[in-house]
């Protein structure tokens, strides 16, 4: 019912300047004209490719001149396929369509994105959810803090070292993800990560991710960014709903 709706308002809503390419086997995006009309090609093809570069061209119909029907169409099934698609390269179409809305059911679907994409091999996972997590980033939503911060906090996978490299990997995009937000519990999770990990493979995008997020160029010490954080005269537009000025002190080990 949804998608014999959404074929009869939906023509004018596709466009498809940029697409972020996922190159997996036997995949040629280039061969493919962009689809008249996707919601139709997304219902009826069994092609994956040609699904997957309709819901690539999907764009937000309210922020272009759409009615709320076709909003609730576009979203839904963006947000389905996102998650459930059988496709991985249908996920990450919908994924990179999703990272572009306003709309705060798109952070929804994101998380459901990034939690479902064990339904794929290990690897195919992996990408899968390191699209959805970096697009939790770009729409620029606090309501996406808490997966990412959650993600970044996660202990080393014990095991082979693929397992443990593509755990890091999330932790990685995750760290870069959070540059995106100057709020506390992003900042603070960036700093911890300063104060506990070794690996210039996680510490680093993590301290990028504070200069980005602060503007402020400090060396990758934990106790510099938690002063500079703390300090409400230079810090105020960052260190949103703060605590107590030790709450960030004991984070870093410097409180009793």
């Amino acid at each position: 019912m949804m998608l014999g709706l959404a074929a009869g308002v939906l023509s004018g809503l596709a466009g498809c300047a940029s697409f972020d390419d996922f190159n997996f086997k036997k995949m040629n995006f280039e061969v493919f004209r962009d689809p008249d009309n996707p919601v139709e090609v997304i219902r009826n093809s069994k092609d994956g490719n040609l699904r997957a570069r309709a819901l690539a061209c999907l764009r937000e119909p309210q922020t272009n001149g759409g009615s709320k029907q076709e909003q609730d169409v576009v979203v839904s099934l963006l947000v389905y396929s996102a998650a459930n698609e059988s496709q991985p390269s249908c996920r990450v179409a919908a994924i990179s369509s999703l990272r572009k809305f306003k709309d705060p059911r798109a952070v929804e679907g994101l998380k459901d994105a990034y939690y479902k994409a064990g339904t794929f091999s290990p690897q195919t996972a992996t990408v899968v959810r390191g699209h959805a997590l970096s697009a939790l980033g770009d729409t620029g939503s606090p309501a996406a803090i808490d997966v990412l911060v959650r993600v970044l906090k996660e202990p080393p996978v014990e095991g082979p070292d693929e397992d443990r490299q593509q755990k890091l990997n999330e932790r990685i995009i995750a760290a870069r993800a959070l540059g995106h937000f100057k709020h506390y519990q992003a900042t603070a999770a960036l700093v911890e990560i300063l104060r506990t990990e070794k690996d210039p493979e996680l510490v680093t995008p993590a301290h990028e991710s504070l200069i980005e997020a602060t503007g402020k160029k400090l060396p990758p010490d934990a106790r510099a960014w938690a002063e500079f954080l703390q300090n409400p005269n230079s810090a105020q537009s960052v260190a949103q709903d703060v605590g107590p000025i030790d709450k960030m002190m004991k984070l870093v080990g410097g409180g009793s």
